[in-house]
């Protein structure tokens, strides 16, 4: 297949507070935008032609690809759903097969490989990239029950155990369009009890296809695959992509500029950009990649599996904790601990504990901590929507949105969630929820007395 279809058309409210400012396209996976990870795999398996559907925040994209010769935009602005989204860009395409992605699914070529392969060889109308349940709720997702190498039934969010969900990648024969055109609007496979939204999902279009008595393709996908639905996927996705990145490297790449002082300790392959410093003390105790024009300095400690950007300092005693994702021009405070995912520009200064996602351009005030123990050893539960969920990975987390604001001693408690352009006031404790544009602070009430040596009996 020689063209390929991203639908990255909507605003992704579950995502938030990260869906507010991007779109979901343009969500940092392993510091570059998730939309370049997909293409990198599209056109390692012979992809000439990507059409993006788009809406939301579209202009972030057009920024990114418009001088791309590949790339062709289609407004799908009114497309309820994935659907009516790919009928748009279908319309103004004149090739019968097309590879179909949504625009928050991160994917390895060697997916895109499996997913071909068996397209090609049960000559189906659909194959569809699916993912083993494991330990996720089965009602979190639109699944499917598949047999050997096809598809039984497909359910939306059903309560009993199924056995994979779909991974959001599909390869299409033009004769499916028929089953495009007649979407409901809704997915009409779904248990008693359950309640389905008006919203035309391509999975829908497929069951009718297998209603219809044709023979839909089921390609396993491998570990990497990730579905970037809600803040906790993001967290997980920046893990796994990270470990598999650096994993995969066999030697070290250490740029001539760059200046590694004799006393600091390296276990394991480490690239490092032009104009870098590990300085003195520093301890790198696994794979790790630095890029450019950073600094690393007096005793901190990076654990395996770490990323660090561009012009980032990493200040004397810090510790970036295993599987962290640092962004470019970030800065991290003397006894600072930071574990999980800090955006571009980031400022976490020093003596702060983080553990989570850091928005773009946060500015954490010093001793700022990010809770992640709860009293009762528990995992918190969020809400999304009205949906109640207790993440896998990173239920305890906190979740800032960019330009959050926090003064000195600010406190998150686990799992607490602020919104963008939001404002944490020196010494406030917050334990829920803060929507954006919010400031919250603390109201100290003072008690003055005198004193003085009469009191020590003077």
């Amino acid at each position: 297949m020689k063209t390929a279809v991203i639908l990255c058309a909507g605003q992704g409210r579950k995502m938030w507070p990260y869906g507010v400012t991007r779109n979901k396209a343009m969500l940092p996976v392993a510091n570059r935008p998730l939309l370049l990870w997909q293409m990198d795999a599209l056109t390692a398996v012979g992809v000439k032609k990507i059409v993006l559907a788009v809406d939301y925040r579209q202009e972030q994209m057009r920024s990114l690809l418009d001088h791309d010769p590949r790339v062709a935009f289609v407004s799908a602005g009114g497309c309820n759903g994935t659907a009516p989204a790919l009928l748009a860009a279908w319309s103004t395409l004149e090739d019968h097969s097309l590879l179909v992605c949504y625009g928050d699914i991160l994917f390895a070529a060697e997916d895109l490989q499996t997913l071909l392969r068996l397209h090609q060889e049960g000559r189906r109308p659909a194959t569809a990239l699916l993912q083993p349940l494991g330990e996720e709720k089965p009602n979190d997702w639109l699944c499917a029950q598949v047999s050997g190498d096809h598809i039984e039934q497909i359910l939306g969010h059903p309560r009993d155990s199924v056995s994979h969900r779909f991974g959001g990648v599909f390869a299409l024969e033009k004769s499916m369009l028929p089953y495009l055109r007649a979407n409901p609007g809704r997915m009409e496979a779904i248990q008693v009890g359950m309640m389905a939204p008006d919203e035309a999902h391509l999975e829908a279009s497929l069951q009718i296809a297998l209603e219809a008595d044709h023979e839909i393709g089921a390609a396993q996908a491998g570990a990497t695959l990730q579905d970037l639905d809600k803040p906790w996927h993001l967290l997980q996705a920046n893990y796994v992509w990270g470990r598999h990145l650096l994993q995969s490297m066999e030697k070290s790449t250490i740029a001539d500029s760059a200046k590694i002082s004799k006393r600091a300790y390296i276990n394991g392959h480490v690239t490092i950009g032009a104009d870098s410093e590990i300085g003195d003390g520093v301890i790198i105790e696994g794979n790790v990649w630095i890029g450019k024009n950073s600094r690393v300095v007096q005793g901190a400690i990076l654990e395996k599996n770490v990323i660090i950007g561009d012009h980032c300092t990493v200040r004397r005693y810090a510790q970036v904790e295993e599987g962290s994702v640092i962004g470019d021009r970030c800065f991290i405070g003397h006894c600072a601990e930071v574990a999980g995912v800090l955006m571009r520009n980031v400022y976490a200064y020093h003596y702060g504990e983080y553990w989570g996602i850091l928005g773009e351009a946060c500015d954490l005030g010093a001793a700022t901590v990010c809770g992640n123990l709860r009293f009762d050893d528990g995992q918190t539960v969020h809400q999304v929507g009205g949906h109640r969920e207790t993440p896998l990975l990173g239920a305890n987390a906190a979740y800032l949105g960019d330009y959050v604001r926090t003064g000195v001693n600010a406190i998150l408690m686990p799992g607490v969630k602020v919104g963008p352009y939001s404002v944490i006031g020196a010494g406030a404790l917050v334990n829920e929820q803060v929507p954006e544009r919010t400031l919250v602070y603390v109201q100290q009430q003072h008690i003055r007395k005198t004193w003085g040596p009469e009191r020590y009996g003077w």
